[in-house]
């Protein structure tokens, strides 16, 4: 069935043979190559699309937010089973030394007595957690005199000293925080930033959160915004959760540390599939124009070092089909978020959230996607080459028997001969016996034409010979037709009336074995054309 197109296209002699089948076999590879990008694009084996990309991104992003949740989950977990722990040691040394939490402030020997019972707890909760930190700040300071007294709180800091694995039972624990003279009872070494009480305004949200601690007694904790500890080049997050006596009274509050870099050693085990994909914990805000923005400075990362910036950073989300864009008016990423269920109470306002998150830089979607586009263009035009060459090939051995056959039969070479192709040799044995039809059916045509002029030569000799049966009179009105005269011409020349002339037509007719005027003629131009010639 040929197609339509095709039949307009390729008019009967425009075209040759050879060119038909190299157009012919061409549509057929296109419409192949058709077929297979078209099921290349459903089944999506085509590489680094948008939407491999997307869930690739997504597939990593549900095992990181899964480990994270777990990281943190057990965490929170300690640090409340740290907190019951903590509120009881408090309550019983207040009640030791007969004495309510009120009194705590500006005395030092109490302080030091509630520190140095507390430390235990702290060392335990810091191995068995697998944290970086854990820490007790108590509302009250040695020297209410002093001019930071609204920020500086008293407490114990206990920091393990640069982990070198997720391991934390084996390091060791420094004196970060708290009195020297209780460091020195536990043989603890002083950090080299070491402070004697805590400065509550680098945490964020220290007021909310005890204000929180008063009306929901219960679960109520936090997680800060990470940030660099005074006199550290570490940064770190801290667990917050209030310690709350049996009359309602907030003594303080408690919680364990994770440093960025225990949080890049507890996910290290993680390896992407895309290249320079970073794992972020971060801080999700929505304004109050529905603005959604992504702060990651807020917490860490785990990937490529230069990749996201570790401090402050601040990106504006735009949700897209198969994954987000943040930029920050500089930098653009392209990622995807989760969020977590970490902290019952907002950091920020009821429209934050701590999130999940996997980036990417855009330069690196863009040579993704551009790779994608050279592959499948480099696969097209190899594609289209070998499909020329081999139309070309294919059409060339088709057609050479086809071309063989018509070139022998232009030569007239012996009939034995064959193209290999029944067809085409069917039709050259039809033609031959056409041809022999057509060659007998002229042998029979010039029979009959022989035959036909040899009755014709036969009627002449007749006429001539009975010419000389006319009378004298008849062959007077003969001569003179001889000579041109018609009938009329010669009764004008005889003065003789025209019926006369037709009683002598009619024997001379008959004598001559005519039937007309006109076939008399005939024989009359045949005779006197010969003896002219």
């Amino acid at each position: 069935m040929r197609f339509l197109p095709f039949t307009l296209f390729f008019r009967e002699g425009k075209l040759p043979l050879r060119m038909h089948l190299n157009v012919y076999f061409l549509s057929f590879v296109l419409l192949l190559l058709v077929i297979l990008m078209t099921l290349l694009y459903i089944f999506d084996f085509l590489p680094a699309s948008q939407k491999t990309i997307g869930e690739d991104m997504k597939e990593y992003l549900t095992i990181y937010e899964r480990n994270i949740s777990l990281h943190m989950g057990n965490i929170v977990a300690a640090s409340q089973r740290m907190a019951d722990d903590l509120t009881c040691t408090v309550e019983s040394t207040l009640a030791k030394n007969k004495s309510v939490f009120e009194n705590v402030s500006d005395n030092a020997s109490l302080i030091g007595k509630l520190e140095y019972e507390s430390t235990p707890l702290l060392i335990r909760s810091l191995r068995e957690s697998r944290s970086t930190g854990a820490f007790i700040i108590f509302e009250a300071t040695l020297n209410s005199a002093l001019s930071k007294t609204a920020t500086s709180r008293c407490g114990v800091y206990l920091k393990i000293n640069t982990p070198v694995n997720f391991n934390t039972v084996q390091a060791p624990i420094v004196w970060l925080r708290g009195m020297p003279q209780v460091a020195s009872q536990y043989r603890f070494a002083i950090h080299n930033n070491w402070d004697m009480e805590f400065d509550t305004s680098s945490i964020s949200c220290w007021n909310e959160l005890l204000q929180e601690a008063k009306q929901s007694p219960k679960n109520s904790y936090f997680f800060t915004k990470a940030h660099y500890l005074r006199g550290t080049w570490e940064k770190v997050l801290l667990i917050c959760i209030p310690l709350l006596g049996k009359d309602g009274k907030v003594y303080g509050v408690c919680g364990l540390e994770i440093s960025s870099l225990l949080f890049k050693l507890a996910h290290a085990h993680l390896s992407p599939s895309l290249t320079g994909l970073t794992g972020v914990l971060a801080l999700r805000q929505q304004n109050s124009d529905g603005v959604a923005t992504l702060d990651t400075g807020a917490g860490f990362q785990d990937g490529p070092a230069l990749a996201v910036p570790e401090d402050f950073s601040i990106y504006k989300v735009t949700v897209e089909k198969y994954y987000n864009r943040y930029s920050d008016g500089n930098l653009v990423f392209v990622g995807r978020e989760k969020p977590l269920r970490l902290a019952p109470i907002p950091l920020l306002g009821e429209k934050s959230s701590w999130v999940a998150a996997v980036l990417l830089p855009q330069r690196q979607e863009r040579n993704m996607l551009m790779h994608r586009h050279i592959l499948v263009a480099s696969f097209l035009m190899i594609f289209l080459a070998v499909a020329v060459l081999l139309a070309m090939f294919l059409s060339r051995c088709y057609a050479a028997p086809v071309l063989q056959g018509i070139y022998n039969v232009r030569k007239k070479e012996e009939a034995g001969c064959t193209t290999q192709i029944r067809e085409l040799d069917d039709l050259i044995a039809f033609m031959k016996a056409r041809e022999q039809k057509l060659i007998c059916q002229l042998g029979e045509n010039a029979s009959e034409e022989q035959n036909s002029e040899q009755v014709e030569l036969s009627a002449y000799r007749m006429f001539i010979n009975q010419i000389e049966t006319l009378t004298k009179a008849e062959r007077i009105v003969f001569d003179l037709y001889i000579a041109g005269l018609n009938s009329h011409e010669v009764a004008n020349k005889l003065n003789l009336s025209i019926n006369t002339i037709r009683t002598h037509n009619r024997n001379i007719y008959a004598k001559l074995n005519v039937t007309s005027y006109k076939e008399m003629m005939v024989y009359v131009q045949m005779m006197t054309g010969k003896q002219k010639n």
